[in-house]
């Protein structure tokens, strides 16, 4: 793969230049300079990692590399340099599907809170709302069978009228 323009970095109106002009057209310049600071940040990761892919246990040899965030960012981690690296298209899929454990290099070059360390993904924990719907609606019908709650509305209002005159408040007293 060809990471030219990961090598050296481009300043911000070359960068866009280098863009199709219909791609360009609705990008706002606060869109713009998200993009950029992406664009900036890879720039950095990759060139940190020598545009190889981090994961000792790699075996892929032509999968596209891609930047993966070792503190999710659904889980606060942020769009910088010490939380970010470089993997290989194949390793960061398999990551995620919980197939693949991550165990980066310790070359150096990464970041002391994860160079060297081992991550993984329990799967196991997915939950199928689906299922679980079903074995509760299995459930209730089993337990109104069992209790017999199915009640006539004649039953209802006989059982209100025998709690009431039961249940005589003036003789409490």
């Amino acid at each position: 793969m060809n990471y030219e323009n990961y090598r050296t970095i481009s300043g911000k109106e070359d960068y866009f230049n280098s863009w199709e002009p219909k791609s360009l057209k609705n990008l706002t310049e606060q869109l713009k300079n998200t993009i950029y600071k992406k664009y900036l940040l890879k720039c950095a990761v990759f060139q940190r990692d020598n545009f190889e892919c981090q994961n000792e246990l790699c075996t892929t040899i032509e999968s596209p590399l891609t930047m993966h965030h070792v503190k999710w960012k659904k889980n606060g981690g942020t769009d910088i340099e010490r939380n970010c690296v470089t993997l290989c298209y194949s390793c960061h899929k398999a990551f995620h599907r919980g197939k693949r454990v991550l165990t980066f290099k310790t070359n150096g070059s990464l970041p002391k809170h994860f160079s060297g360390k081992t991550f993984s993904i329990n799967k196991y924990s997915a939950i199928d709302w689906k299922k679980i719907k079903k074995e509760m609606k299995v459930l209730r019908k089993n337990f109104r069978e069992e209790h017999h709650l199915s009640l006539t509305k004649e039953q209802i209002t006989f059982l209100l009228s025998w709690l009431e005159s039961v249940l005589d408040y003036d003789s409490w007293d």
